[in-house]
């Protein structure tokens, strides 16, 4: 027995050193450094750029697993297919399966953009595409730029671009792309795989994925002039690190470079909208309100069927004659709880042209029951509030000298007592009478404006009797009094830009750091002034406005008309109180592309 312990104990000491090595250590064990390395092209099949192959299926090898990120979105086969290719990622491999017959002597590519990633840490292979030809020749030239919106001027991702080498204008129209490509997140794009020729280059925001402009909701771009794509050679800035901070040497390469590589696309949508009957209500039996799907330039006919009465209503319509409001006058077509209408106006057809329609439409209001007390309620005997005709307005305790305060009221006005009104300019202790004219809106019948000769610095008061106004319903106004002061001219800071660059008619904004308007202004003699603008950071836009509307106007194709330049200063400005600021500003003076500052660009497009 004795011997027999001696032999086990040293056996429960060594285990019992094992387990304590082994609880001392509770971390997961290291897996090795993260591997930063991206995926290695090992081969495929066929070759890159082979020749004279017909077969259906493309096979591409790497040293390590790897994954597709949004293949749909990010992977471009060129020519377009009627059918999409399926792509995956098995394994080491990608696999792209075509469905529709090849073409004979057509250079086809695969262009991947950024979407190969290895498997385990997504490390990207990079920008990457792949061809091959079932003819006897590769075609590898390339046309290459950016497409910015047009009105913006911020990239636009995820739009297709496209190439004809016919010179008919329809065929934009007509016939599917012979080349395609896609933008990137930065509005980049590059047509890749074409042969020595002439295009017409186009950008489609493709919403039936025909790869023709057929739908007049569709997003476009033209480059007004042929292209011929070409080479040339150039160089190259080759960096060797002798770590990941020190550069050890830099190194000249010679390449070819693949021209034009610096188009710029200006994206826009047509001005159309479908012209339908959207919605029609009757929000109180008081109002009508009908939507239409798009502006107008005439107001539809109205015809009561259930009744022969006739001018029973107000119309107030918004300024593009899409949003209407019908306020009901006669006290007899109130009553009525169901109204038949019938309405007669222009509405967009099959083909897209404006054809007169006629709609029958029933409205319905049920009466509002009032609830009756019960015999012996204690509540039996109750007073009604008095409700008077509201009213809105924007008028601020502190005002800047240039606004126009606004007032909108409950129902249309139907009698105004004559002193109605009054507004106050405090000197001193009292308050004196001041001129000012309270002006209609000749097109929304609710609304007025408060107009006078403003003071800075000076307080005021606008003040409304009780009853004095009284709504198209009986209703009265309550009484209205408000205070309010202006700021002092000290306060402000003046801008002004003096332009170069644009001729004829134009106008500049000043945006606030969201890309918001703050002001526009006219140029006058190639000038435009800002005064009482409040002191803080901001930015500059001018607009072509070749047609002098005093705004911005987007393009056509079928009239080969571009849309209206827009050009932005990159240059933050900040102002200060009591400041004037002169800016002079060639607005050819820095490229498109270093136009808009980057704080105003969407976050996905910045660099």
């Amino acid at each position: 027995m004795h011997m027999r312990r001696s032999n086990i104990l040293p056996f429960f000491i060594f285990a019992g050193l094992i387990l304590w090595n082994s609880c001392a250590s509770t971390g997961t064990p290291s897996g090795g450094p993260k591997d930063v390395n991206p995926p290695k092209l090992i081969k495929s099949f066929p070759l890159q750029n082979q020749l004279n192959f017909n077969k259906k299926r493309i096979e591409i090898f790497f040293d390590e697993l790897i994954s597709l990120e949004s293949p749909s979105d990010k992977i471009i086969v060129s020519p377009p297919q009627k059918t999409t290719p399926t792509t995956k990622a098995i394994g080491d491999k990608i696999s792209v399966l075509f469905v529709d017959s090849l073409r004979p002597e057509t250079t086809y590519t695969i262009d991947f953009t950024d979407a190969i990633v290895d498997y385990n840490e997504k490390n990207k292979f990079g920008d990457y595409s792949f061809s091959f030809s079932t003819g006897s020749k590769v075609d590898t030239l390339c046309i290459s730029g950016t497409l910015l919106d047009a009105s913006n001027l911020n990239p636009v991702a995820g739009a297709i671009i496209g190439v004809h080498s016919s010179v008919n204008d329809a065929a934009f129209s007509t016939t599917p792309f012979e080349r395609i490509s896609k933008t990137n997140k930065s509005g980049f794009f590059s047509v890749k795989g074409l042969p020595q020729s002439s295009f017409n280059l186009y950008a489609l925001g493709d919403k039936n994925n025909d790869y023709l402009f057929d739908q007049p909701g569709e997003s476009v771009s033209y480059y007004d002039s042929i292209i011929k794509p070409w080479t040339e050679p150039c160089t190259k800035n080759d960096t060797i690190w002798k770590d990941s901070i020190t550069v050890d040497s830099i190194r000249v390469k010679n390449i070819t470079c693949y021209k034009p590589d610096n188009i710029i696309l200006r994206y826009f949508a047509e001005d159309f909208g479908r012209q339908y009957l959207a919605k029609r209500s009757r929000p109180s039996r008081e109002r009508i309100m009908l939507t239409f799907g798009y502006k107008s330039e005439t107001l539809p006919k109205i015809r009561l069927l259930n009744s022969d009465i006739s001018d029973w209503y107000m119309l107030e319509s918004n300024p593009t004659k899409d949003t209407l409001l019908y306020w009901i006058t006669d006290t007899l077509v109130v009553s009525m709880d169901t109204l038949e209408l019938q309405l007669d106006y222009f509405k967009t057809d099959s083909v897209n042209n404006l054809s007169p329609a006629t709609d029958t439409i029933k409205l319905i209001s049920r009466p509002i029951r009032e609830k009756k007390p019960k015999a012996g309620d204690k509540d039996s005997l109750q007073i009604l509030p008095v409700t008077f005709l509201a009213m809105k307005t924007d008028l601020k305790s502190t005002s800047d000298i240039y606004c126009k305060p606004r007032f909108q009221w409950e129902t249309p006005i139907r009698e105004v007592r004559d002193s109605a009104w009054n507004l106050y300019q405090k000197k001193d202790t009292t308050w004196v009478k001041k001129p000012f004219t309270f002006l209609k809106d000749s097109a929304l019948l609710r609304e007025f404006e408060l107009l006078s000769q403003w003071e800075f610095g000076e307080e005021y008061r606008f003040s409304i009797d009780s009853a004095a106004v009284v709504g198209i319903y009986g209703k009265t106004n309550n009484k209205f009094s408000q205070t309010f002061k202006f700021r002092t001219e000290e306060e402000y800071s003046k801008l002004t830009v003096k332009i170069s660059g644009i001729k004829g008619a134009g106008f500049v904004e000043v945006l606030d750091k969201n890309d918001k308007v703050i002001r526009r202004e006219k140029m006058v003699n190639n000038q435009a002034e800002f005064n009482y603008l409040m002191p803080g950071a901001y930015f500059v836009r001018a607009v072509e406005d070749r047609n002098d509307n005093f705004k911005w106007d987007t393009g056509n194709y079928a009239e080969k008309r571009q849309p209206e330049l827009v050009f932005y200063d990159p240059r933050k400005l900040d102002l200060r109180a009591n400041w004037d600021v002169d800016e002079i500003w060639n607005v050819y003076e820095y490229p498109v592309l270093e136009q808009k500052p980057k704080e105003l660009l969407p976050k996905s497009g910045r660099n």
